[in-house]
């Protein structure tokens, strides 16, 4: 190596290793951020360069959040099912949709419905709606937010638009599909037991549970409405997310965006 120098070849800057006591505080304050509590090594690596402009060896951050007890048990999931139905694949934002919904409940028990409609390219949170019913109305006020929102107010704007949900009884109601008809808005339906045909969705709904609903306890409707506001700006415009590479979907329906005008 000292050869190659003295020929006038530049070494290659070092990386920070285990022993950096900056590097570990850094790790540390990030790991400690409310929102950032169950982020695994890859995003904690990502956000090191994004915030700090550290680059840093994947293995020394998983390293150092073990022996900093900050690393988060793996996750173990059941084999994936074959789809019945092909996975959409957008090329373009508000081109394919999916719909589905949660519920948890208030501090008293009050059962609370969370319906989610997220964009399958950006992964963009479109639209939503919370109410302690879950009928038609609910699920056609979280479809509504999200069109009228995106700016898709016409019967062609609308034309190149799917929204896939479960065989529920209220996407499958005469109700739904008539708002569906009236906007110009084509549907689809998973496959019976088929949860994957839908897996956009129904990720995001276990990130906003594991995020935000499953460690906080609501007393009222108010105050898990303003919770999951407040959640659904920051997902949209702060979160990144591995499968944007480390973009958050705002950033990358804006780039989109911007890129068809280039």
């Amino acid at each position: 190596m000292g050869e190659a120098f003295a020929r006038g070849f530049p070494l290659a800057p070092s990386m920070p290793g285990l022993g950096d006591a900056s590097l570990r505080r850094k790790i540390k304050t990030l790991c400690d951020q409310e929102r950032h509590q169950r982020y695994g090594h890859r995003r904690i690596r990502a956000l090191l360069r994004r915030r700090y402009g550290i680059v840093v060896n994947r293995k020394t951050v998983a390293r150092i959040m073990r022996e900093e007890g900050l690393a988060q048990p793996k996750l173990r999931f059941k084999p994936s099912r074959p789809p019945h139905v092909a996975k959409m694949r957008p090329t373009a934002p508000n081109e394919a949709w999916q719909i589905d919904m949660t519920s948890f409940a208030l501090s008293d028990l009050t059962p609370l419905y969370l319906i989610v409609v997220i964009d399958a390219l950006t992964r963009k949170l479109v639209g939503w709606s919370l109410d302690r019913r879950c009928r038609a109305s609910e699920w056609i006020a979280a479809l509504r937010m999200a069109l009228d929102d995106q700016g898709i107010v016409t019967r062609e704007d609308a034309a190149r638009l799917t929204v896939r949900s479960d065989n529920g009884a209220q996407p499958c109601s005469k109700r739904f599909v008539a708002f569906l008809g009236s906007r110009g808005v084509r549907g689809q339906y998973t496959g019976y037991d088929a949860p994957d045909d839908n897996a956009f969705v129904e990720r995001v709904i276990r990130t906003i549970k594991e995020e935000e609903i499953w460690p906080t306890v609501y007393d009222t409707w108010s105050e898990a409405h303003g919770a999951l506001d407040a959640y659904v700006r920051w997902y949209n415009e702060e979160r990144i997310h591995s499968a944007l590479d480390y973009r958050t979907p705002s950033e990358a329906e804006d780039e989109w965006f911007k890129q068809k005008a280039a």
